[in-house]
C-alpha cells in the first residue's frame, strides 16, 4: 500500500480480520439455524423436479389434456373445464341414444374383435371353436345372401305349430293357418323358452340358492316386456303415449310385411298392446323387489297348489332338453324352486284365464318375431329404425360388422374371450390389479376395525371374515384357455357361412339350454363365468368374488405398468 504508514496498515488488517470473523460467525449461525429447522421438518428441500418423457407418459398426459377445456376457469365451471374436450371430440353416434366413456371403450373392444374375427381361418392355428366363431361372423356379414333369402326362414317357422300367427290368417299358405283348438299355452311358452331363449310371461332360469349359496336351484320370475320400461305402458305423459303409438304401428307394419291384411293387423295388434298393458300393471316394480320378499322356496307340488291354473311341472319338463341333460329326467313334483314373485303369477293367470286364446297366440308369436327381426333383410330393420327413432332417438342402423361382433360375442363369449386375451391382454395388468385389490381389502378391514362403531362385535367379526375371503378374479377365467373343454362345450353347434338365420337359431337353442347344465351341481366358488370382453367390473355376492374382466382393464380405466400411477 503505497503512502500508508505501518500503524495504519496494521489497523486496516485488523479491521478486515474482524469483518471476516463476523461474516463467518453469522454464516455459522444461519447455517446452524437452517440445519435445525430442516431436522425438525420445518423446512423441506425439494430435489430437482423429474419429468417423465416416455411415450407412455406423453400419451397419458395427452389423454387428460384432450378431455379438458383450459379456456374455462375451473373455479367458475368445473364441469366444463373437466369435460368439454371429451364432449366436443365424442359426439353421440347416430346409431346410439346416449354416449360416454363406457360405450366408447365398448366400441374400441369391438373394433379389436372385428379385426380378430375377420382374419382368414387357419386349420393349423385356429381351434375348432375359433373356426366356428369366424364362420358365424362370416355368415352374418354375408349381406347379399341375407337379402336374397329375405323372410323365407321366418315364414318357415310361422307355418308350424306352436308359432302359427293368427294375424296372418292363411296369407302364407294353408299350413300357416292358426287353430284355436290346437293352441296350447304351456307348449308355446315352453318352446319359446327352451328353443329360442325367449322368456315371455315367465322367466325360468338356474341360479345359486340365495340362502344355500353352494347349491344351484330353479328360479321363477316375471319376464320382460316388449318395451324397455314398465312405465312406458302405464304413464299418460305425451312421451309415453308416443311410445305406445309408435310401438302399435311397428307391430302392425311388421305383420303386414309378413303378409297380414292391414286392417286385420291393426285390430289384432291393438288387442296385443292392451294385453301387454295389463301385464305391465301387475308387474312388481323394482323398488319392491327386495331379497327377502323375493325368496319364496317351495316344491313344484306346492307351487301347483298355490297357482293351479298352470301346469308348472309340464312346463319345466318341456323347457329342459333331457337329451342334453339325461340326469334331469327325474324332475318331479318334489323339485324345489324359488318363486320370486308369487303375487305376480297369481295376477298373471287371472288375466290369462280371461283373455282370448287368439290374443295370447298373437302376443306370443309377436315376441318371437320381434326377437328375430334383426336377422332378416334390411326392409325389416329399416322399419325397426323408424320405431327406434321415436323410442331412442337413433337415426341410423348399427354397421353390419358391429351387429355381427355383438352376435358372436354373445353367442360364444369364451371363444371370443380367449381370442381377445391372447391378442390384447398383458399378464402384468393381472398382477397389478391383484395387488390393487389386496390394498382395497386391507383398507376396508382397517376401516372396519378402527372406524366402524355401528356394528356389534359378532357382525363385525363376520364382516372381517368375509372381507378376508373375498376372491379377486382378474382378466379371464382359466378354463377358457383349455381348447378341449371349449370345443366340447359347443360341439352341438354346426355353422355354415350360407345359413345365417339357421346359425342364429342354433345359438339361441344353445343359450336356452346352457344354464340347466348347472342344476344338481354345486356352485364352484373358485371359478367364475364372466366373458373376458365384458366392459364392466362388479362384485358377485353368491361367490364372494370381485371381478375385473380383461375388457374393463383397458385405457382409460386401466393403463398398465408402463404408465404413470
Amino acid at each position: 500500500m503505497e503512502g500508508e504508514t505501518a500503524p495504519e496498515a496494521r489497523r486496516a488488517a485488523s479491521k478486515a480480520t474482524w469483518i471476516a470473523l463476523g461474516v463467518f460467525v453469522s454464516g455459522t449461525v444461519v447455517l446452524g439455524t437452517a440445519l435445525f429447522l430442516v431436522s425438525q421438518g420445518l423446512i423441506k428441500f425439494h430435489p430437482k423436479q423429474q419429468y417423465c418423457l416416455t411415450s407412455e407418459c406423453i400419451e397419458a398426459a395427452a389423454g387428460i389434456l384432450s378431455k379438458i377445456n383450459q379456456s374455462v376457469d375451473p373455479c367458475e365451471n368445473f364441469y366444463r373445464f373437466a369435460c368439454d374436450g371429451w364432449i366436443y371430440n365424442h359426439p353421440i353416434p347416430e346409431d346410439m341414444s346416449n354416449y360416454g366413456v363406457y360405450p366408447w371403450l365398448r366400441h374400441n373392444v369391438d373394433l379389436k374383435l372385428k379385426a380378430l374375427l375377420e382374419k382368414p381361418i387357419s386349420k393349423r392355428r385356429d381351434s375348432e371353436a375359433v373356426q366356428k366363431a369366424k364362420i358365424l361372423y362370416a355368415s352374418c356379414m354375408n349381406e347379399n345372401k341375407i337379402e336374397k333369402v329375405d323372410v323365407k326362414p321366418l315364414l318357415s317357422i310361422l307355418r308350424h305349430s306352436p308359432f302359427r300367427w293368427p294375424v296372418l290368417e292363411s296369407n302364407i299358405g294353408p299350413e300357416g293357418l292358426w287353430s284355436e283348438r290346437r293352441f296350447s299355452l304351456v307348449q308355446a311358452l315352453a318352446t319359446l323358452r327352451g328353443q329360442y331363449s325367449n322368456s315371455v310371461f315367465i322367466r325360468l332360469y338356474v341360479a345359486a340358492d340365495d340362502k344355500v349359496s353352494n347349491r344351484y336351484i330353479l328360479k321363477l320370475d316375471q319376464a320382460s316386456l316388449s318395451l324397455a320400461s314398465r312405465e312406458d305402458y302405464l304413464e299418460n305423459t305425451t312421451e309415453a303415449k308416443s311410445y305406445r303409438d309408435a310401438f302399435l304401428q311397428f307391430m302392425v307394419d311388421t305383420a303386414v310385411l309378413l303378409g297380414a291384411n292391414a286392417s286385420r293387423a291393426e285390430s289384432d295388434m291393438k288387442s296385443v298392446l292392451k294385453l301387454e298393458v295389463k301385464i305391465a300393471e301387475i308387474m312388481i316394480p323394482y323398488e319392491n323387489r327386495t331379497s327377502e320378499v323375493m325368496y319364496n322356496k317351495m316344491n313344484i307340488s306346492e307351487l301347483s297348489a298355490l297357482i293351479p291354473q298352470f301346469d308348472w311341472l309340464g312346463y319345466i319338463k318341456k323347457v329342459i332338453d333331457t337329451r342334453l341333460y339325461p340326469e334331469l329326467k327325474d324332475i318331479g313334483p318334489s323339485e324345489n324352486v324359488i318363486v320370486r314373485v308369487p303375487q305376480y303369477f297369481k295376477d298373471l293367470f287371472r288375466i290369462l284365464e280371461n283373455e282370448r286364446k287368439k290374443t295370447l297366440a298373437n302376443y306370443l308369436v309377436w315376441r318371437m318375431v320381434y326377437s328375430r327381426l334383426f336377422n332378416l333383410s334390411r326392409r325389416f330393420q329399416y322399419r325397426w329404425l323408424e320405431f327406434s327413432r321415436v323410442i331412442h332417438g337413433t337415426t341410423t342402423l348399427l354397421p353390419q360388422w358391429d351387429k355381427c361382433v355383438d352376435l358372436v360375442e354373445s353367442a360364444l363369449p369364451y371363444v371370443v374371450g380367449k381370442m381377445f386375451v391372447n391378442a390384447h391382454f398383458q399378464e402384468d395388468k393381472k398382477e397389478m390389479m391383484e395387488e390393487l385389490t389386496e390394498g382395497i381389502r386391507w383398507a376396508f378391514i382397517d376401516m372396519l376395525e378402527k372406524e366402524n362403531d355401528w356394528m356389534d362385535s359378532e357382525t363385525k367379526r363376520k364382516a372381517y371374515e368375509k372381507a378376508k375371503a373375498v376372491m379377486a378374479k382378474v382378466g379371464y377365467p382359466q378354463f377358457i384357455m383349455n381348447d378341449t373343454y371349449i370345443n366340447e362345450d359347443i360341439k352341438t353347434l354346426k355353422f355354415t357361412e350360407s345359413d345365417y338365420f339357421g346359425n342364429v337359431l342354433q345359438t339361441r337353442k344353445y343359450a336356452a339350454q346352457s344354464d340347466f347344465y348347472w342344476l344338481r351341481k354345486e356352485v364352484p366358488k373358485t371359478e367364475w363365468f364372466t366373458s373376458p370382453t365384458t366392459v364392466n367390473a362388479f362384485y358377485s355376492a353368491s361367490t364372494n368374488q370381485i371381478r375385473f374382466p380383461a375388457g374393463e382393464l383397458q385405457k382409460p380405466f386401466f393403463w398398465g405398468t408402463e404408465y404413470p400411477r
